[in-house]
């Protein structure tokens, strides 16, 4: 049973409480929004390809640029005749986000990727990693930064290039 003596106690707890909650969120929300940049990847799920962006700063300090692709129209033994036709199947751009296509900015060139596979659930698969300079990423000086990757498929057996685009990154670099 609550006695009269622990109600105002109880109120004052939770009142005190309420002020340090509102009087500390925007503290934290300015640390939590300048901090680095590192959030989950970001994917374009289709029902042709799946393509992925993720960026996260490392303990040296550096950034890491991780891009995924499944082409997964294509069956396993489809994506190992391409896989074994050519290692280089795949090159990526970096790409600031600015309102369009024609407005977007280059960034920078990704090196090719860094694992190739085939398998039945993906078809044909490949991570590109690369640790681009914060100069690369930071693509609006003095605001947030929106990016994206374009990552370029060529066949190997046909010549044929598509280009696949992942979804906008958000961050501040």
């Amino acid at each position: 049973m609550i006695t009269t003596e622990q109600r105002p106690h109880g109120r004052l707890k939770r009142r005190l409480m309420k002020a340090l909650a509102i009087a500390t969120a925007p503290a934290v929300g300015i640390v939590l929004m300048a901090g680095p940049a590192s959030a989950a990847p970001r994917c374009n799920y289709t029902a042709e390809y799946n393509a992925c962006i993720e960026i996260s700063k490392t303990s040296s300090g550096k950034y890491l640029l991780h891009l995924g692709i499944d082409l997964r129209k294509l069956s396993k033994q489809e994506a190992q005749t391409i896989i074994n036709a050519s290692r280089y199947l795949f090159k990526a751009e970096l790409w600031g986000s600015d309102g369009g296509e024609y407005l977007d900015d280059f960034q920078a060139y990704i090196p090719v990727q860094t694992r190739v596979w085939a398998s039945t659930e993906s078809g044909l698969s490949a991570d590109i990693d690369s640790y681009p300079s914060s100069h690369a990423l930071n693509e609006d000086l003095g605001g947030g930064d929106e990016l994206y990757a374009k990552i370029i498929s060529t066949d190997p057996r046909t010549g044929a290039k598509r280009t696949f685009k992942t979804p906008e990154f958000f961050g501040f670099f």
